[in-house]
């Protein structure tokens, strides 16, 4: 049976004008990737049913990564504005990436008693998403 386990996902980041992606750790979960388009309507009235074609790709409003709470990366991540580059790499040799643009956002997890803290993370895409 082929398949791969989760264990290993990274996500990292480029900041301004650096030349290399810098691993985030404590990365708890990930969000769908990728979009879906939108549905543009172009029938005519030849037709007997409604015609569509595909239109723009939305990738929703952000991609929210949940990471366990760690002060000093929640802190950078906190601290970085604007548009940087990020990369999603899937785990095993050759693991396949996916790569975009976005501005990011961090806010604090809500807790109850006897929990974890965590934070997330959420991405505005500004371009988009590669897969490679």
């Amino acid at each position: 049976m082929a398949g791969t386990l989760s264990q290993g996902i990274k996500l990292s980041y480029k900041a301004g004008s650096s030349s290399s992606y810098t691993d985030l750790t404590n990365l708890q979960e990930i969000p769908d990737i990728g979009g879906s388009a939108d549905s543009v309507e172009v029938t005519t009235l030849a037709d007997s049913a409604h015609m569509y074609i595909n239109g723009l790709l939305d990738y929703g409003d952000s991609l929210d990564f949940t990471f366990l709470y760690e002060k000093t990366q929640f802190n950078t991540l906190n601290g970085l504005s604007g548009s940087n580059s990020w990369k999603v790499t899937l785990p095993g040799t050759g693991g396949a990436t996916a790569t975009f643009d976005a501005e990011p956002s961090v806010r604090l997890n809500g807790v109850g008693v006897n929990d974890a803290i965590t934070y997330t993370l959420s991405l505005k895409p500004s371009s988009a998403i590669t897969f490679a």
